[in-house]
């Protein structure tokens, strides 16, 4: 769960997620002080807002919003709204029987899909 990761680990995996998004956007040119600005505050708002997601959901979100929005750029709105989305992906799909659920999530076990909201 993201709210047992070390504020700093977290920060690290924000910032490589975040480059790799900037890559799939094809954003090349983005600056290393805005990234680790950005990675710092999508730390804080995991914490804050997504403590119970695992990493693994988070990554899944951006991979969804970079491939399935019209979102091309990367700030605290559009990773928020990426997440919340996903988030709502997980949730609706926790009642579902396993066979009938969104193949994007297959990357979750039928024991990890999270069960607190």
């Amino acid at each position: 769960m993201i709210k047992q990761i070390d504020n700093t680990e977290l920060t690290k995996m924000c910032l490589k997620l975040l480059s790799k998004t900037y890559l799939d956007l094809g954003q090349h040119n983005v600056d290393t002080k805005t990234k680790v600005n950005i990675a710092q505050n999508l730390s804080f708002d995991l914490k804050q807002s997504f403590g119970s997601l695992e990493f693994e959901d988070v990554q899944m979100a951006f991979w969804n919003g970079v491939r399935n929005t019209d979102d091309f750029s990367i700030n605290p709105k559009t990773y928020y709204k990426w997440i919340k989305l996903w988030q709502t992906v997980i949730w609706t799909n926790e009642v579902i029987p396993e066979k009938q659920r969104d193949k994007r999530l297959s990357y979750k076990s039928k024991t990890k899909l999270i069960t607190n909201k």
